[in-house]
């Protein structure tokens, strides 16, 4: 993936990697907003980074990345002052929709938000893991 905060012509891309683009092997992202709106991007990414980095939420949004399910699904498993306050939460944040009476599952924008993040974690965790190992190593030889 390129990031760049200016437009990059696609034929600069095909002399430099001939074909990466073609066959998908290139993503370029235009950050446009990098410049005009960052601190405000920087607030709403946060804003929603602290919704999901709640391990009660994670721990009811999980199984909705599978099915819906209903609330006294999630009061049988986790206290239900906790259930009614972050169901609240995760739904005025347009994380959550409640289609149905009782019934929860991922909006649009949960569906988008939640498997980025938890790639994202995922992806840090190993970065830090390889980072910690290389430098135990580098140490152990001196």
């Amino acid at each position: 993936m390129i990031l760049s905060p200016e437009e990059i012509a696609p034929d600069f891309i095909e002399e430099e990697a001939p074909g990466a683009l073609s066959r998908g092997k290139v993503q370029v992202e235009t950050l446009g907003w990098f410049e005009d709106t960052l601190e405000q991007t920087l607030q709403q990414t946060l804003r929603t980074i602290e919704l999901l980095v709640n391990e009660t939420r994670m721990r009811m949004l999980a199984p909705l990345l599978q099915k819906s399910a209903l609330k006294r699904e999630f009061r049988a498993r986790i206290n239900p002052k906790l259930v009614y306050h972050n169901l609240t939460a995760l739904s005025e944040a347009g994380i959550v929709d409640e289609p149905v009476e009782g019934t929860y599952e991922l909006s649009q924008l949960g569906k988008t938000v939640l498997p980025e993040f938890i790639a994202f974690l995922e992806k840090t965790r190993k970065t830090l893991y390889e980072y910690r190992n290389k430098e135990v190593k580098s140490i152990g030889r001196q």
